[in-house]
């Protein structure tokens, strides 16, 4: 079995932990015996920690120690230029020790494209000997001459909701009266750079009691003040089979700006997804316009709020649009796609392939 050692920079979040979890039992079987290292797990997470967790303040030292003890052969590194062990480590783990290197992120800060600390990034990714992306789309980041040492692992989660029977709809709402005919659902951290204060807009320039609009997360930008209206309800953070039955029970997603993994819940949910141009995310891969979501110019509410309008009043073509949002994430979102990225750079950084 060929250890190898995921350097986690920060704390880990719940929903990495079960990913970790999955990725440590698909590893296993293809011959690698994952090993995750962080200052910590983020408290009350809900997920057994079924992986292999070394929990130590991240320092170049403290882990080419692990590293030694371990007899570990490949690092996977999941770090920002921000952490100043990065570096060090890189260097002290590929040239006194020979161990390979996979950088594993974004390849680059999508929101300052061409600036010195993309440059460093790519300092960082000449050193490893494979690049692991989110996306396939973020290859044009990256410098040409990386292309063949590049690999994909779908940024997803480990998700086994089973889905909502249709005649509990009613009831989950019921749950949270609300009692709207049509309901639009936004999910996550109330965020100023997630541009909530169009979505409410728009709900509100339908001037329409039949449609409700749910917020559902921590307030942790302040803004829930700014976020009201007739039918607009705020719910506090939901999670785990509840959050999912909500999901389900409602009808469109709708978040305009940084689109993130929620995207992931709500095609999981079969929810058609619409958002606002601008502000990369990876999974944003996983929207095709006019198949199972839109993406209307930033800014432009009045568009939002026709799209919106069209999806809830156009129950064929909502329902058409929610297969299709099924579909992409079972067939590119999977789980097991993203493991498989880590599987074959893994094998391709150690020469096994």
């Amino acid at each position: 079995m060929t250890r190898v050692l995921l350097v986690h920079g920060g704390s880990i979040a719940h929903y990495r932990v079960a990913i970790y979890n999955y990725l440590a039992e698909y590893l296993k079987r293809h011959g690698f015996e994952l090993i995750v290292t962080s200052d910590r797990i983020e408290s009350d997470n809900p997920h057994p920690v079924k992986f292999e967790f070394v929990e130590m303040p991240l320092g170049t030292r403290r882990i080419l120690r692990l590293v030694r003890e371990k007899k570990i052969a490949a690092l996977i590194l999941f770090a920002g230029v921000r952490h100043g062990f990065l570096f060090p480590t890189c260097v002290a783990a590929k040239y006194l020790l020979g161990r390979k290197l996979i950088y594993w992120g974004h390849g680059c800060d999508l929101f300052q494209i061409g600036s010195l600390k993309n440059r460093v990034y790519a300092v960082e990714q000449a050193m490893c000997d494979a690049v692991l992306l989110y996306a396939e789309h973020l290859k044009q980041y990256l410098p040409r001459r990386f292309y063949p040492k590049t690999f994909i692992a779908n940024s997803t989660l480990c998700l086994d909701y089973p889905g909502l029977p249709p005649e509990k709809r009613a009831d989950v709402l019921a749950q949270y009266d609300i009692r709207t005919k049509k309901n639009i659902i936004c999910v996550g951290r109330l965020q100023r750079r997630k541009r909530l204060d169009h979505l409410v807009d728009a709900h509100a320039r339908m001037r329409r009691p039949d449609i409700g609009l749910i917020l559902v997360g921590p307030d942790t930008d302040g803004i829930l003040k700014e976020l009201h209206g007739e039918n607009v309800r705020q719910l506090g953070p939901l999670f785990g089979a509840p959050l999912f039955d909500l999901l389900s029970a409602s009808d469109v997603y709708c978040l305009p700006g940084a689109v993130g993994l929620s995207i992931v819940d709500a095609f999981h949910c079969g929810l058609p997804f619409i958002t606002e141009a601008g502000g990369e995310s990876p999974e944003i891969m996983y929207l095709k316009n006019g198949e199972n979501g839109f993406v209307v110019p930033r800014d432009d509410v009045n568009e939002l709020r026709a799209k919106l309008l069209l999806l809830l009043d156009d129950d064929a073509l909502r329902r058409r649009f929610s297969a299709a949002a099924k579909r992409e994430i079972a067939e590119n979102g999977s789980i097991d796609k993203m493991c498989a990225g880590f599987r074959d750079s893994l094998r391709f950084a150690l020469g096994l392939s």
